[in-house]
C-alpha cells in the first residue's frame, strides 16, 4: 500500500480539517456570552451528544492518519471507538432522520472492509472525512435542542472537557511509556482529543472576549508541545507542558463563561 506523498497528505488533511471543524450556527459575535453551565439551560442531552460527537470526531481524524502510516491495528481500534460514539446518537439520530443513521450505520463496516483490504490511503482517508464532516454534523444538529446546538456555552463546555481528557490521556502515555500499545492508545487518543479542543476554541473564538488568548494560545501550546511529531510518538513525552496548557485554557473558559471553577 502506498502512502498519500507529503503534498497530497497536506491538501487531503486540510480538506480533513475543514470537514472536521463544526460548529454550524455557533459561531458569531456576542459581547457577552450566555453565562453558567449549559445543563441549566439546556437538557442535559445537549452537552452529552456534543460531547460523544466530538470524542467520535477525534478518533476518526486519528484513524485516518494512523491509516496513512500503515498502522492498521491501531486504526481499527480507533475506528470501533467511533462507532461506539455514534451509538450515543443514534437514537436521537434515527427520530429526526432515519436516513441519515442508516448512512452512518453503513459507513462503519465499509469502512472496516476498507481498511482489511488496505485499499489506498486517499480513499478511506476521504470516506472517513465523509463522515467526521457533512454526516456528523448533520448528527449533531439531530442530536441537540435548536437552542442547545445554537449556544456557545455548549461548545465551550465540550471543549473544556475534551482538553482535560486529553491532557488525561497524555498524562497516561507518559506515565506507562509512549511506546507500550497501551501508551500509544494514549497518546493517539490525547492527539485526536486535544485536536478537536483546539478547532472548537477557533470556532468560539468570537464570544471568548478577553479571554480569546488565554484559551487558544493555551491550547495551541498544549497541541504543539505535546506532539511534536503529530499522530506518531515522539522520543519525549511532555506531560507538564500539556497540562499547563490546558489548565490555562480552563481557567480562562472557566471565567469567560460563568462555569464551575
Amino acid at each position: 500500500m502506498r502512502r498519500v506523498g507529503p503534498q497530497a497528505l497536506a491538501v487531503l488533511a486540510a480538506s480533513l480539517l475543514l470537514a472536521s471543524c463544526g460548529g454550524g450556527g455557533k459561531g458569531g459575535g456576542s459581547s457577552k456570552p450566555p453565562q453558567g453551565p449549559p445543563n441549566a439551560r439546556h437538557p442535559a442531552s445537549d452537552v452529552a451528544n456534543d460531547l460523544a460527537a466530538e470524542q467520535m470526531r477525534a478518533h476518526l481524524l486519528v484513524a485516518a492518519r494512523l491509516y496513512n502510516n500503515g498502522r492498521f491495528a491501531f486504526t481499527t481500534q480507533h475506528m470501533d471507538a467511533a462507532q461506539q460514539d455514534y451509538s450515543k446518537l443514534t437514537n436521537d439520530v434515527r427520530a429526526r432522520d432515519a436516513a441519515l443513521d442508516r448512512e452512518f450505520q453503513a459507513a462503519f463496516p465499509v469502512i472496516a472492509t476498507q481498511i482489511d483490504q488496505r485499499l489506498p490511503p486517499v480513499g478511506v482517508m476521504n470516506r472517513m472525512g465523509l463522515v467526521q464532516g457533512q454526516l456528523l454534523e448533520a448528527a449533531i444538529s439531530d442530536s441537540m435542542t435548536r437552542p442547545g446546538f445554537k449556544d456557545p456555552g455548549v461548545t465551550a463546555q465540550v471543549m473544556a472537557q475534551l482538553a482535560e481528557q486529553g491532557a488525561r490521556e497524555y498524562a497516561l502515555a507518559a506515565q506507562v511509556g509512549g511506546f507500550t500499545d497501551r501508551g500509544r492508545l494514549a497518546y493517539q487518543n490525547a492527539f485526536g482529543l486535544l485536536t478537536r479542543a483546539s478547532s472548537l476554541s477557533h470556532t468560539i473564538s468570537t464570544f471568548l472576549g478577553p479571554q480569546r488568548n488565554a484559551v487558544v494560545n493555551g491550547l495551541n501550546n498544549a497541541h504543539q508541545k505535546g506532539f511534536p511529531t503529530g499522530v506518531l510518538v515522539p522520543r519525549k513525552l511532555d506531560a507538564a507542558a500539556v497540562a499547563a496548557g490546558v489548565a490555562q485554557a480552563r481557567a480562562a473558559v472557566t471565567q469567560r463563561f460563568g462555569f464551575s471553577a
